[in-house]
């Protein structure tokens, strides 16, 4: 290989580096798994598989069932994020903020993807931004499945009582995560004929 072609596929491998941790109409995402690097731009509303069935460990040191976090619930918004994540950790009080809005019959959880080993963290990021809402820390079953193909983080998904989804997911970190993820509940609120928010 000449010495200029090795310049260019330089240049060429550090335009993809810089340039892929970015997503779509103004949001951001990193990678899940932090050894990886950027494979391109995140997109909007992958099709994740139904998280029915698992066990969840959560942060407070209970253990759960997606029966039981979803029960009684319409719509459950599930923000998967990271600790080392500076798009998720950005948007932690804007998150924090728009979960102590919704009213009963919807909820927003979060799942720290490194949350086994790094609790500590973990908690006080949560505690920080105020968030007082759910957090698992680990799961297995289908939701297992659902971390195997999730990509990049953040990723939120909005599921019905049962862990169904309801509409596609948002990847990255909205410009107005309020305004973004309320369009995505009232959706899944329509699609079961209930009053949106």
């Amino acid at each position: 290989m000449s010495k200029r072609s090795a310049i260019w596929l330089l240049v060429l491998c550090l335009v993809f580096v810089l340039a892929g941790c970015s997503s779509d109409a103004g949001q951001t995402a990193v990678p899940a798994d932090p050894g990886e690097e950027p494979s391109g731009q995140a997109e909007n509303g992958y099709d994740f598989p139904d998280i029915r069935f698992f066990d969840a460990s959560l942060l407070d040191g209970s253990a759960s069932t997606g029966e039981e976090l979803f029960a009684g619930k319409d719509v459950t918004v599930i923000n998967c994020w990271a600790t080392w994540c500076p798009p998720c950790l950005e948007e932690m009080d804007e998150l924090a903020a728009f979960a102590k809005t919704l009213p009963d019959n919807v909820q927003l959880i979060t799942y720290c993807v490194d949350g086994t080993q790094h609790r500590d963290e973990c908690s006080r990021v949560l505690e920080e931004a105020g968030f007082e809402g759910t957090t698992m820390i680990s799961a297995n079953g289908d939701f297992t499945t659902l971390i195997e193909q999730m990509q990049y983080v953040p990723t939120t998904l909005f599921v019905d009582s049962v862990g169904c989804q309801l509409c596609d997911s948002l990847i990255g970190s909205p410009t107005d995560l309020a305004a973004a993820y309320t369009e995505c509940i009232n959706a899944g609120l329509k699609s079961l004929g209930k009053g949106t928010l």
